[in-house]
């Protein structure tokens, strides 16, 4: 199109406007607010979910879009589209083939991030061009079964038997997990990998069919505690959470030890070298990003403002905190803007020593 004919049909727009404005008709598109009010105001906002609904994940984030709502300028009605399948990347996708309007938020946990460094395969997005919004964490407790002879971390360095750990899948978060528990001098340490859900896992740990397994701080408080007070298992340690270039116990869990430190308890060595900082970094996306929410970058400077405000707001809003207690049944320590892009960065800007590390120690497990 010429550009006589693209200004043309810039006069013809512009005086639709100002005929629609005389009507009092105000122009509320997906490309930008209302000059007449907030950004947000009457309008609705999709947060795409990349899990089934019904499921942790989506309960929560139901459960915070109420809360978001209340505190965007303009209070838009924000509605869950579920997308689960290919490992969140079937949701990410669609993310990033709706409009970048500001209209459309999505949530990912971190091990989406993990997977734009591991397991690129069908991803179609850049998480680099989107801005996150605000994270929630949840660490990851490693317990053992009575079952099996477990009762102590000692007992684990002194067992005659095998020690096998059980998981999902070897993927990046997983590996770190097994490579901290390989470190420590376990007996006969093999892990085993292949199970179906959190459930599972527990249920081999009660058979004694594994030594330990590992879960959700959330799951395991609703789940497994109650086998805990049973005498069925025992905890042993989390993976922790990461502040600046420390693994910190998790507040849900202040009496039991992060993974490097039963290292040092087990060899009286100090965790260094490229897999314990590769562990750290994983363990910043998998417990520090557990749900992640974003908004596209290049969405409407407007759009991004309102959004950072509201999540300020809304991480300090007591109502909201003692909503996600009573779901996940632990506070989930949240980040915000720098702090965020921080963690992200952690793996996004993972150095190419790290990512052969570790690719070749999954390798190595596989065999």
């Amino acid at each position: 199109m010429s550009h006589r004919k693209t200004s043309a049909w810039a006069a013809m727009a512009a005086a639709a406007s100002l005929l629609l404005a005389g009507c009092g008709v105000t122009n509320t598109g997906a490309t930008g607010g209302s000059t007449d009010g907030p950004f947000y105001a009457g309008r609705q906002i999709t947060l795409i979910v990349p899990f089934d609904a019904g499921g942790a994940s989506d309960t929560y984030s139901r459960m915070l879009a109420g809360h978001l709502s209340k505190h965007l300028e303009g209070n838009p009605t924000i509605i869950v589209e579920n997308v689960p399948g290919g490992a969140q990347k079937d949701g990410m996708n669609r993310f990033e083939r709706s409009e970048h309007n500001g209209l459309n938020l999505v949530m990912g946990s971190g091990s989406l991030v993990s997977a734009t460094k591991f397991d690129r395969e069908g991803i179609q997005f850049d998480l680099a061009a989107y801005e996150p919004l605000v994270a929630f964490g949840g660490t990851m407790v490693i317990f053992g079964s009575t079952q099996a002879g477990v009762t102590s971390v000692e007992s684990l360095r002194n067992s005659a038997n095998p020690i096998f750990y059980g998981g999902l899948e070897l993927n990046a978060s997983e590996a770190v997990r097994t490579f901290a528990l390989e470190e420590m001098g376990l007996a006969n340490f093999e892990p085993l990998m292949g199970y179906d859900g959190g459930g599972a896992v527990t249920a081999a740990v009660l058979r004694g069919e594994l030594s330990i397994g590992n879960s959700t701080s959330s799951h395991y408080i609703e789940n497994v505690k109650q086998l805990e007070d049973e005498g069925s298992v025992v905890p042993l340690m989390t993976q922790g959470y990461v502040e600046g270039d420390e693994i910190v116990r998790d507040p849900a869990f202040p009496d039991l030890p992060t993974m490097p430190e039963v290292y040092t308890t087990l060899t009286g060595r100090t965790p260094e070298g490229i897999g314990w900082d590769t562990y750290r970094a994983l363990t910043a996306a998998q417990t520090n990003l557990l749900r992640t929410y974003w908004v596209h970058g290049d969405a409407p400077e407007e759009a991004r403002v309102a959004l950072r405000a509201a999540v300020e707001e809304l991480v300090r809003d007591e109502a909201f905190t003692a909503d996600a207690k009573k779901l996940l049944h632990v506070d989930s320590p949240p980040q915000t803007g720098a702090e965020v892009e921080a963690t992200i960065g952690q793996i996004l800007d993972l150095d190419a020593r790290s990512v052969t590390w570790l690719e070749e120690y999954m390798a190595r497990v596989r065999a």
